[in-house]
């Protein structure tokens, strides 16, 4: 077994227990996850490929793949992203392609705007995102055929899941008009929950839906790899500090509990932005080109 990064054959495992395999349940067996010596990067010793299919991954955490409960709880989420993103980059009048669209959260905020919007993902999805105006495409591999490239490909909480995150951008890249960005928002590994919660973080945070855990080292030894252009990087931290406190507190997760506020709100955005520029935060941002 290589390394699908730096291709070393030197691993550790990090864990050998229960992960979580849907909202609130763990597999019954143990699962190891190994980390490369080399390059950090982390991984589950056995990884799932049906979770590429992200109707399938997204129905183990939202029962019955509800569109209602889907834009529910990632509107805000994916909303905050795209505002991120939007002070880096220039989306108006752009061929944009939303690669794991699912509801469209991000191609229907853009629409107004846009030259063109488009969706990539299961055909679960192709009547709603139709239905809202948009094209619709169910793989890459049809975008290349029919020579099709797009100005900006955004890809948010997606690289985790694939079986092979290389031959995934190699295709993206493809699809990427010669000026054209492709926008990632990866889970930072090497965050400030790892740091100080340990075992009571990866209990939550391993899970059978994530084959992957990426840091800053091994995401740029991956890019600079397959060609791309690194023109932009950041961390971006998706939780407030004070969430972070709690979870220090009570060790587990805090997503339906009231958030007891020790920090004022000031306090709060000082210490964030600090875990963003220092890379601990929960998520990083970078923006690639050809």
């Amino acid at each position: 077994m290589k390394c699908i990064v730096c291709k070393k054959k030197k691993f550790n495992v990090i864990w050998n227990n229960k992960i979580r395999s849907s909202a609130n349940n763990f597999t019954k067996k143990n699962e190891k996850v190994l980390q490369c010596l080399n390059c950090q990067l982390v991984f589950l010793k056995n990884k799932r490929k049906k979770f590429e299919n992200s109707a399938i991954s997204r129905n183990i955490y939202n029962k019955n793949n509800s569109i209602k409960e889907f834009k529910k709880f990632h509107t805000p989420r994916e909303m905050k992203k795209l505002n991120f993103i939007k002070k880096k980059v220039n989306l108006k009048n752009k061929k944009i392609l939303e690669s794991n669209c699912g509801a469209g959260i991000l191609i229907n905020n853009l629409k107004r705007n846009a030259k063109l919007t488009a969706g990539l993902d299961s055909d679960f999805y192709k009547d709603f995102v139709e239905k809202n105006g948009h094209l619709f495409i169910s793989s890459i591999d049809e975008i290349i055929k029919k020579k099709n490239s797009f100005d900006i490909i955004l890809s948010f909480s997606e690289l985790e899941h694939k079986y092979d995150p290389v031959y995934f951008l190699k295709k993206l890249k493809l699809i990427l008009n010669k000026k054209g960005k492709i926008i990632l928002r990866i889970p930072n590994f090497y965050n400030i929950y790892m740091y100080l919660l340990d075992y009571h973080f990866f209990k939550y945070d391993f899970r059978t839906s994530h084959n992957y855990y990426f840091s800053k080292k091994n995401l740029e030894i991956m890019f600079n790899k397959i060609g791309f252009n690194i023109i932009y990087s950041s961390g971006m931290n998706e939780y407030s500090f004070n969430h972070l406190l709690n979870y220090i507190k009570l060790k587990e997760r805090v997503k339906n509990r009231k958030i007891i506020k020790f920090l004022s709100n000031k306090d709060d955005n000082y210490a964030v932005k600090n875990l963003e520029k220092n890379w601990s935060s929960t998520s990083l941002i970078y923006i690639l080109s050809n």
